[in-house]
C-alpha cells in the first residue's frame, strides 16, 4: 500500500498502534483507504468495483472504535483475496481472518486491559458487527472523550416514547423488540432498529 494512504488514517487510530496497522497493511498495493462522513447505519464498509478496492471509516469514532472497524473490514478484503465473491460475506472464511488479524492485534499486547479481555472473547466468535456485540460495544464507547459532557445518553436509558437527536435527525423510542429497540424517525415516519448503548442525545422541544 502507498504509505500516503496510510497516512491518511494515522491521525484517527490509537498511536501506539500505527505501526501494527502499517505493517499489516504494506502489501494492499490495491486496496485505498478512506474517511468517510458520519453515517447513521454503520461505522465503516468494504467496496469493490472491478479492480478496486476501497475501506471507509467513519471520522466521528474513537480511536478504538476506528482500529476495530478498520481491522473488520480489512479482513473483508483479505477474504476477497483469497476466496473472490464465492463465500458469503460473514460466513467461516471471514470468521477465520478477522480471528487471525485480532490474534495478532492482541499478540501485540498494546490494548487496554479491559478491551483485551472483551476482544480476546470476541475474537472467538466475531459478529458481523461490532456494535451487535454489546459488551464490546458498550466499553468501546466509554473511550469517546466528553461523552456525559455533551449530553449522550445511552437509548436503553430512556423511556418509551421520549423523542431524542441521533446523526442529527429526531427520532420517538417506540418499544423493545428482543434485543433492539424499534424507533421512529420522526420526519421521514420510518421506523428503525437501534442497538440498546447506542449513544443519543435527548431531544428538547
Amino acid at each position: 500500500m502507498k504509505t500516503n494512504t496510510l497516512t491518511v488514517i494515522h491521525p484517527f487510530i490509537p498511536k501506539e498502534h500505527v505501526d501494527f496497522v502499517d505493517e499489516l497493511m504494506q502489501d494492499a498495493d490495491d486496496l485505498e483507504l478512506r474517511i468517510s462522513k458520519p453515517r447513521l447505519s454503520k461505522w465503516g464498509s468494504y467496496v469493490r468495483e472491478g479492480n478496486r478496492h476501497e475501506i471507509s471509516v467513519n471520522s466521528n469514532l474513537n480511536p478504538y472504535q476506528f482500529l476495530l472497524t478498520l481491522l473488520h473490514e480489512y479482513s473483508h478484503y483479505v477474504v476477497y483475496k483469497k476466496y473472490g465473491d464465492s463465500v458469503k460475506p460473514h460466513g467461516p472464511e471471514w470468521k477465520s481472518e478477522f480471528n487471525k488479524i485480532l490474534t495478532k492485534l492482541l499478540e501485540y499486547d498494546k490494548l487496554p486491559k479491559e478491551l483485551y479481555e472483551l476482544l480476546e472473547r470476541h475474537a472467538q466468535k466475531p459478529k458481523a458487527s461490532i456494535t451487535a456485540d454489546l459488551k464490546l460495544k458498550k466499553l468501546l464507547d466509554t473511550y469517546s472523550k466528553s461523552v456525559t459532557e455533551q449530553g449522550y445518553t445511552p437509548l436503553e436509558e430512556l423511556a418509551d416514547g421520549e423523542k431524542f437527536f441521533f446523526h442529527g435527525r429526531v427520532f420517538q423510542k417506540v418499544q423493545k423488540r428482543r434485543k433492539l429497540y424499534k424507533c421512529l424517525d420522526v420526519e421521514r415516519n420510518k421506523y428503525y432498529l437501534f442497538q440498546p448503548t447506542v449513544l443519543v442525545k435527548k431531544y428538547s422541544e
